[in-house]
């Protein structure tokens, strides 16, 4: 039963976000975001959650305003969600991490190789690191959103999950461009 409703959830997930996006429908592409957000809890693992939110922190300039906020209803691992955002300064001058992010997305930021440098030295092992900066996926980032002909696809840096405690599931591989490339690497 619980592989039919994943499948299912997997194939309403590929039908509504392989549509095309109308040109300029920024709304529509951060409500698309902010659904995948939400349901990789559904096909990623984390290890035995301690903390009593399931925390999904945005740093830098957050691209999803209002539209994210209907997540904070949601529950992930029986535990309600909680958004954190953190302005880049903040999150930069801050020595190593006071937050339990459980997702971290890098949001809009002026030195993107910065932020995410330091979202590796102090991320905890059970740390998801999304983003939108094609250029960072090599560079140890998880997950990257990348729009490909008005469509929104998923890079996964597979090597930077092994070297993390979580578990991608098989059916959300199957629907992303792997990259193998990772910083642990080089």
């Amino acid at each position: 039963m619980k592989d039919f409703f994943l499948t299912r959830t997997l194939l309403s997930l590929i039908i509504l976000f392989s549509s095309n996006l109308p040109a300029n429908d920024a709304n529509l592409e951060y409500k698309i975001k902010a659904g995948y957000l939400y349901n990789f809890t559904k096909f990623i693992t984390w290890p035995e959650l301690t903390s009593p939110t399931f925390n999904l922190c945005i740093v830098g300039g957050d691209p999803f305003g209002p539209i994210i906020d209907p997540i904070e209803k949601k529950t992930a691992f029986a535990r309600s969600i909680k958004i954190i955002r953190l302005p880049e300064n903040e999150y930069l001058s801050i020595s190593g991490t006071k937050f339990d992010c459980h997702i971290l997305y890098l949001g809009e930021t002026g030195n993107p190789k910065t932020v995410l440098e330091k979202a590796l030295r102090f991320k905890k092992p059970a740390t998801l690191i999304v983003g939108e900066e094609e250029e960072l996926i090599p560079d140890g980032e998880m997950i990257n959103f990348v729009n490909r002909d008005g469509k929104i696809k998923l890079q996964i840096n597979l090597q930077s999950v092994k070297h993390s405690e979580l578990k991608i599931s098989a059916k959300l591989l199957e629907i992303a461009e792997v990259v193998k490339e990772s910083y642990h690497d080089k």
